[in-house]
């Protein structure tokens, strides 16, 4: 019997996935794992396999369309065999096509022919999954857009032209003025060895049987600020019992945590990230703007600027702006706007170097440019609107990126996207 090939479901909260390249054609020979078909979804781009080996029998949607995960997207089985009888015995939900349109019964059936979709996306203009969430993000109005992908499609290339402050949209001949580090994850890898063993040290200081192993730390960094990754973390694991006051534990645990990872930046183990000295002098000889934004204790940041780069590094920064100085915690602007306030510039003069996605939503929520350098917790994050992301910035003989890269960055130039 024809067996089907589904809509994987690559996480819990992915419904949708749009068929962007066939990799096979009807009455191909398959073998099982074979790739079939290119896949968007809302979080990433991936391969899909053929679960066994046969003749491609039927593809059921056109390149383009939005299917419902879990859903058969094609069926492979033996020369000539019909896939009438498995279609019937298949049970789906209302799958909906994007681009098909409400009330037709055939459209509604969970394996509706390729011609009725193509006939239907015609008249209906469809956007990719990634285009939708960047919009939403970035309050875009997906309706002002002119899609540029097939039959008008609205790609995410689209909806990041549409964002100020984008490479790939800026047309603007902009003078860069100022760069500004994060702390945390940019200027060194403070997060794994720095933060999460200082976090453990506090709560064996205060008695609690608890640790953050690697694994977990990675998943409590989707939260931003120390005081607010507490809190998520009891709020969802439980709090210590005959705790009266749980502000005055998060502010205790916290000011132990921060004069722990003091200590360890104190000691001179961590060093700074490769390419962060080279790049400071670089814009200390431009007479470049200096800053740097963090979530994190004050009194930590200036300490890692301070032991990590040098008194008089440090003396060439205008602005180090920490902790509580914003009420909001990345994703939100509010420490880039400040920031932009402070040292008396545009945003469309300025250039942050990030590690992580929601630093990158900060700085160009704020209107900024964008430099991603990832690391191990972050290397798999969606970094679709960064004007540049490389693994590091780097020092010789493998420097990845020069100031007057980035500044060609403002001006708008050609480096988009990644380096490898």
């Amino acid at each position: 019997m024809a067996k089907p090939i589904n809509m994987p479901q690559v996480g819990q909260d992915i419904e949708t996935g749009v068929i962007v390249e066939w990799r096979v054609k009807e009455n191909d020979v398959v073998k099982k794992g074979d790739v079939v078909a290119l896949v968007e979804s809302d979080k990433a781009t991936f391969e899909v396999e053929a679960y066994t080996s046969g003749v491609l029998l039927k593809l059921l949607y056109d390149e383009g369309a939005e299917v419902k995960v879990l859903t058969p997207i094609a069926y492979v089985g033996e020369a000539g065999e019909s896939i009438k009888e498995q279609q019937e015995q298949e049970k789906g939900g209302n799958l909906k096509a994007e681009g098909f349109g409400d009330g037709s019964s055939q459209v509604n059936h969970p394996q509706a022919p390729l011609e009725v979709a193509t006939q239907s996306k015609k008249s209906v203009i469809s956007i990719s999954p990634s285009a939708k969430r960047i919009a939403r993000e970035h309050g875009i109005d997906l309706s002002t857009l002119q899609g540029t992908g097939p039959d008008g499609r609205i790609t995410k290339q689209d909806v990041l032209a549409a964002i100020p402050g984008t490479a790939s949209g800026n047309e603007a001949k902009t003078m860069m003025k100022a760069l500004i580090f994060d702390c945390d994850g940019v200027l060194a890898d403070t997060e794994r060895d720095g933060h999460r063993v200082a976090f453990n040290k506090a709560f064996a200081a205060k008695g609690l049987a608890i640790e953050w192993d690697v694994e977990l730390y990675g998943k409590l960094l989707e939260v931003s600020g120390g005081k607010e990754r507490m809190k998520h973390y009891f709020n969802q694991s439980g709090w210590p019992d005959d705790v009266a006051d749980r502000d005055a534990l998060i502010k205790e645990l916290h000011k132990l945590k921060t004069d722990f990872f003091m200590q360890i930046i104190e000691s001179g183990e961590l060093p700074l990230r490769p390419g962060i000295a080279r790049i400071v002098d670089e814009a200390i000889a431009a007479k470049m703007t200096l800053a740097v934004c963090s979530t994190s204790h004050e009194r930590a940041v200036n300490l890692v600027v301070e032991r990590l780069l040098g008194p008089e590094r440090k003396a060439h920064f205008s602005a180090i702006l920490a902790g509580d100085v914003v009420s909001k915690k990345k994703p939100d602007p509010e420490i880039y706007n400040l920031a932009s306030q402070r040292l008396s510039l545009q945003p469309s003069e300025c250039v942050v170097v990030e590690d992580s996605r929601n630093g990158l939503l900060a700085a160009k929520a704020a209107g900024m440019h964008c430099i991603v350098t990832t690391n191990g917790y972050t290397e798999d994050e969606d970094f679709a609107e960064a004007d540049l992301v490389v693994p590091e910035l780097g020092d010789e003989p493998n420097i990845r990126v020069t100031l007057e890269q980035i500044k060609e960055i403002v001006k708008g130039s050609s480096y988009e996207g990644q380096i490898p």
